[in-house]
């Protein structure tokens, strides 16, 4: 859960008389989402060493720069037990900002990636209002931009609370929405592997991944199974080899569309106008659509919808309703454009828009996405193969390759409802 996010302004506070420098980070706004923090006691989630590691670890290297800087870092703290995603901005006269976002360090920080990121874009306009305003000595300004500061800092934990609330649906897009995740999978569609293993191909692409943060998804929608396996003593050395934990895929996953029954039966019920049309523009897309033919980077594109909070409340209420283009219900966020949010989702056969007699334009769901889950019977030949290999490269003992085939043979008969 995120505990807070906390902005601050370095300063040099330069003695006029001695030269001397006293650096410190002024807070500016801290808004708190659990409640036993306070101002007075923030240093409680974040010291001041931290702080300035942090501020290092975005600066090094940027001294002389000529125009503003900005970027991201997350990483785990020192001296308490949380992990931050922050954010620098430099701006043009040398005005230097952090806003620090602090996370428990079980929760998977790369889901807020986005937020964060559209939160930094505001934070630029607001920094660089606030600069000005306390550069001119505007008071009334100053007060304003801060009122939207911490407006915003608000607003972005709201959003991270929403998208903490996961159903199954969104945790299938957290797979299809990470590259070490889609790794993950594409391994174990292979073979069986030590935990380990996975870890250190994953730490590969991303040396801060957490392998149990990355598995969780897996483990909660039953596609992996974890199991220990006992060794095998090597007859040279007597040294005990390949064991430890292993992963075993017992169901395998992809995003599939599917027409809109719902409304399709509504219409027909109701003898709606619009069915006709409907009924076409669905037959003509799904007279092309094959969900085993899909690119990885159109299932990328699904889930980013599905894990955006804003689209996702919106896709799950036309799944049972229509509305007319210009009463689109107000259910996105106040930082949400509508016309760019309904323009993307057309583009990627979402929802449609259909005009009726009176050439009024109407949005509805064209698509649903439901996930499909299916048996990997693909791996029974690959479980053979890879336990015959003389190679050591993919090699599986026969304890693991037990193991996957009584956990296939097992999970058959399971499903996974969503």
């Amino acid at each position: 859960m995120i505990q807070a996010i906390l902005s601050f302004q370095f300063k040099l506070n330069q003695n006029e008389d001695t030269g001397d420098i006293n650096p410190e980070f002024s807070p500016i706004q801290l808004v708190f989402q659990n409640d036993q923090f306070k101002e007075e006691n923030y240093y409680e989630l974040i010291q001041v060493n931290d702080i300035f590691s942090t501020f290092y670890s975005h600066t090094t290297g940027i001294t002389g720069m000529k125009y503003g800087y900005s970027n991201f870092y997350e990483g785990r703290l020192k001296e308490t037990p949380y992990q931050i995603v922050s954010y620098f901005k430099q701006l043009a006269d040398g005005t230097q900002y952090l806003a620090i976002s602090i996370y428990e360090l079980d929760d998977d920080i790369e889901l807020f990636e986005d937020l964060t990121k559209d939160m930094a874009k505001r934070l630029d306009t607001i920094f660089e209002k606030l600069t000005k305003a306390v550069n001119t000595r505007q008071l009334d300004l100053i007060s304003n931009v801060n009122i939207r500061l911490m407006n915003e800092l608000k607003y972005t934990i709201f959003q991270v609370e929403r998208l903490s609330q996961l159903d199954k649906l969104q945790k299938v897009a957290l797979i299809y929405n990470s590259d070490e995740r889609m790794k993950i999978l594409e391994t174990l569609r292979e073979n069986p592997i030590s935990k380990s293993d996975m870890k250190k191909i994953v730490e590969k692409m991303k040396p801060t991944a957490n392998i149990d943060i990355l598995l969780r998804p897996f483990l909660e929608l039953n596609l992996i199974r974890r199991d220990w396996i006992k060794g095998e003593k090597d007859k040279k050395t007597g040294i005990i080899k390949n064991q430890g934990e292993y992963l075993f895929l017992v169901k395998d996953i992809l995003f599939s569309r599917v027409p809109n029954e719902n409304l399709l039966k509504h219409f027909k019920d109701t003898n709606n106008e619009l069915l006709p049309i409907f009924t076409q523009k669905s037959v003509d897309y799904f007279a092309e659509y094959d969900p085993y033919k899909q690119s990885y980077e159109e299932m990328k594109k699904l889930a980013a919808i599905l894990l955006n909070p804003d689209v996702y409340d919106f896709f799950v209420l036309m799944r049972s309703n229509h509305y007319p283009l210009d009463k689109i219900p107000k259910i996105f966020s106040e930082f949400a454009v509508t016309e760019i949010l309904l323009d993307n989702l057309k583009k990627l056969n979402i929802i449609t828009e259909i005009k009726d007699q009176n050439k009024r334009s109407w949005i509805l769901l064209l698509t649903d996405i439901r996930p499909l889950t299916i048996f990997p019977e693909y791996l029974l030949p690959k479980i053979r193969e890879a336990y015959r290999k003389e190679d050591e490269v993919g090699k599986i003992t026969y304890e693991v390759a037990k193991k996957a085939l009584n956990l296939l043979e097992v999970t058959y008969p399971e499903k996974v409802t969503f």
